[in-house]
């Protein structure tokens, strides 16, 4: 009973927001569209914090598209410990690939910042990917965001490699299992 009522105690909450969604696609080929992957990716990801224990809160779970500001109103009404965006990334160099992560600068604090460098290594020691670092961008969602908030960016569908990986279900649970190991620490730091 003990151990139930501790769990009970630390339940955290989580909203994700996957990139992009109705006519907003996001990068987009003939076979992929980015909405797609960060819809299915954000699947995964609540899947798993949920069996830890985490209540989780999706900004859409059909292909709606939503504006910053509805983004971040849903954000700052769900009473959420964390924002979580995640995204696809592209570049005209089609070498670059791997993962990053994303703060407003007005919202950055170097203790946060360090903490969300988990959330990246853990997705990059669970894929094999390289992590590219921490970044600040003035990005409209983020920036009307009241609780702590990062985007994610996890592979550069510009890079052939990256884009057919993120076809693969075996890839996008191999991301949501390394996201879930840093997310769950960030989360232990936040405290009750």
């Amino acid at each position: 009973m003990p151990e139930q009522q501790a769990r009970t105690k630390t339940l955290h909450r989580v909203i994700l927001d996957p990139g992009h969604g109705g006519a907003d696609t996001g990068y987009q080929t003939e076979w992929i569209d980015e909405k797609e992957v960060n819809m299915a990716l954000c699947f995964e990801l609540r899947n798993l914090l949920q069996a830890a224990g985490v209540e989780v809160l999706l900004t859409r779970d059909t292909d709606l598209e939503l504006s910053a500001a509805e983004r971040a109103a849903l954000a700052n009404e769900s009473q959420a410990h964390l924002y979580i965006g995640w995204h696809c990334d592209d570049l005209s160099d089609r070498g670059v690939s791997g993962v990053s992560l994303w703060v407003h600068p007005d919202r950055a604090d170097l203790t946060r910042m360090t903490d969300f460098e988990r959330i990246g290594e853990r997705i990059c020691d669970a894929t094999g990917q390289i992590f590219l670092g921490v970044f600040q961008e003035r990005e409209d969602v983020l920036g009307m965001i009241d609780i702590p908030a990062l985007e994610i960016r996890g592979a550069f569908l510009s890079n052939p490699n990256e884009r057919e990986l993120c076809t693969r279900q075996d890839f996008l649970r191999r991301q949501a299992h390394g996201a879930l190991q840093g997310i769950l620490r960030v989360l232990s730091r936040m405290g009750d």
